[in-house]
């Protein structure tokens, strides 16, 4: 766990070798040619916008890290095969037709008492500090760029949680690194940011992005079945799971592109979000 948040890394010494398309050096080259940064990473470790959960830097990276993150068989329950971060965020375009609409804009809100800014930066260094690649970082930056703060007005196995608003259901079925008590989780201290990033991803490797972020959208109804149509709004499309998922990808792209052409744009207040109607 990290201990202070000056333990962080400055975002923009990662982005210009991580945010390459096709430069990612082996974990093997990496322990050969940054043995202090691994060693030092073991030390480490207004519109309103809807997405429910309703029921519910690669030097840094050690060996068992840098293993396949995507499961290789369907899980138990998982209504889709599973598919890895990377392949949904190259793969993904924006077709507004098939997606919920995107959105880009400066927020100036604050969430959880903590401005965009914040939550883009600390949840992408988290992650990377983690042995994500880069585009699993990104897609949880998607997540906090679209949720905003915490819903805290669901109860049972929906409770949400954290920047991610994870429901009690996901957490306590796929994650690995809980708190004895998951109210931890709703700070902002690098600790709980932490926490977040790493069952998050737990998750994420679980059961492949795709399946995280159907149960993200609607709990264990859409994990199991993401064909499901699930809410009586009109505005919430037939295939939302998979439009949730689209959309979601589509942002993470859109900030990647973002910062690979600036590293300001992982510090700032712009938002890549989605007009998502709410469940």
């Amino acid at each position: 766990m990290i201990s202070s948040v000056s333990s962080r890394s400055n975002p923009s010494s990662f982005l210009a070798s991580l945010l390459k398309s096709s430069a990612r050096p082996q974990p093997a080259q990496q322990a050969q040619t940054q043995p202090s940064q691994d060693t030092s990473a073991a030390a480490l470790r207004n519109k309103l916008f809807y997405a429910d959960s309703f029921e519910s830097s690669p030097s840094a990276r050690t060996q068992s890290q840098s293993l396949s993150a995507t499961p290789t068989t369907r899980p138990a329950g998982a209504g889709s095969d599973p598919l890895g971060a990377d392949a949904l965020v190259k793969a993904s375009s924006h077709d507004a037709s098939r997606d919920y609409p995107a959105l880009s804009y400066a927020d100036d809100k604050q969430y959880n008492g903590q401005p965009l800014g914040f939550w883009k930066k600390n949840v992408w260094d988290s992650a990377i500090k983690s042995g994500a690649a880069p585009e699993e970082a990104a897609l949880l930056v998607a997540q906090v760029m679209q949720e905003g703060g915490t819903d805290f007005n669901k109860s049972g196995a929906a409770t949400n949680y954290g920047p991610f608003n994870l429901n009690k259901d996901l957490l306590e079925t796929y994650g690995k690194h809980l708190p004895d008590d998951l109210q931890k989780l709703n700070g902002s201290s690098p600790e709980a940011i932490d926490l977040n990033v790493s069952n998050a991803l737990d998750a994420m490797r679980a059961v492949g992005a795709n399946n995280y972020l159907h149960h993200v959208r609607g709990g264990r109804t859409n994990f199991e079945h993401p064909e499901q149509r699930i809410s009586n709004n009109p505005n919430v499309k037939g295939d939302d799971a998979f439009a949730f998922e689209r959309s979601l990808t589509n942002n993470a792209r859109l900030f990647l592109e973002a910062a690979q052409a600036n590293p300001s744009a992982l510090t700032d207040n712009q938002r890549f979000a989605s007009d998502i109607p709410n469940i």
